[in-house]
């Protein structure tokens, strides 16, 4: 069954599409800027499988952030504090008091910072190729000037080459969805907003259960910055995959998705028995003098 779209408004103005799959203890996915498109990923079947296995044992909640998808693209303000805004609105309009996040890549800065300034929200955070402070790879200058003026060799660069599609045909189909996902100037503003986000000084205020996962051959971002994340937020837990994809369902996605499993699986146990009641009971008998007699007469 395809998930229905609904729209949250953030504080600033910007509709902001998302929607939900499954149900239980909330996962919320946060999206994959720049290329991301909540309705769009549905149509492709990796994309599809990934959500599908994720959503078996719990309620998938995912979001387009402002500037692309079906969210407004119309803005003009893409900061840090913009994409908290976002991130608010989606779970706001859902009610969603407490759940877990999955932050790849870009995501990853603003679900650190969401999860140092709300804890009490955030059950679980899980941080996926991502980084602290942005870095720009050694193709990022190159890949900009090709954006301006080759928008579709752009994407097809980005498929086959940094995100390792391999396949003709389906590259091509992958270069097509970034296409229709963002417009090359919200690339671009996108691109210049992140290259600002830093959030190293929160890194010791993340206090909720995080788990640092990571493929050890992905060229960008390097392995050292997984461990370094790891090593700087208190009690976090590292997990080196193999594969060198930083997309989580390419390459072997079954080691992916049992670590997810089974970190999440440590919260979503303990919130199912919360539900149950718990403490003292109390269980009052009353002795109703001559019970027996009654019953006798009246029956």
């Amino acid at each position: 069954m395809e998930p229905q779209i609904q729209y949250a408004q953030t504080t600033d103005g910007v509709s902001i599409a998302c929607s939900t799959l499954g149900e239980g203890v909330p996962l919320v996915i946060m999206p994959n800027i720049p290329f991301g498109h909540i309705q769009l990923e549905w149509q492709i079947p990796e994309y599809r499988d990934w959500y599908q296995r994720l959503a078996e044992k719990r309620k998938l909640v995912r979001y387009d952030s402002r500037g692309q998808g079906l969210s407004d693209r119309d803005v003009a303000e893409y900061s840090l504090d913009a994409w908290l805004l976002d991130l608010e609105a989606a779970v706001d309009h859902l009610s969603l008091e407490r759940f877990a996040l999955f932050a790849p890549l870009h995501s990853g800065p603003v679900a650190i910072a969401y999860a140092a300034r709300r804890p009490q929200r955030v059950s679980h955070l899980v941080l996926w190729c991502t980084w602290a402070k942005t870095s720009d790879p050694p193709w990022a200058k190159a890949l900009d000037e090709m954006v301006t003026k080759d928008w579709e060799m752009a994407t097809e660069t980005v498929a086959r080459g940094i995100l390792g599609w391999s396949e003709d045909e389906e590259a091509r189909n992958l270069a097509a969805f970034m296409r229709e996902s963002v417009t090359p100037d919200a690339v671009m503003a996108l691109s210049t907003a992140a290259d600002e986000f830093d959030v190293t000084h929160l890194l010791g205020q993340v206090r909720v259960p995080t788990l640092v996962l990571h493929r050890r051959e992905t060229a960008f971002p390097e392995v050292g910055v997984a461990r370094e994340l790891a090593s700087r937020i208190p009690d976090a837990r590292l997990a080196l995959l193999e594969g060198q994809s930083p997309l989580p369902f390419m390459d072997d996605v079954e080691p992916v998705l049992t670590a997810i499993d089974e970190f999440l699986g440590e919260g979503e146990e303990a919130a199912a028995k919360a539900e149950l009641p718990e403490g003292m009971a109390v269980i009052l008998f009353a002795d109703i003098v001559e019970s027996t007699a009654l019953t006798e007469q009246l029956g």
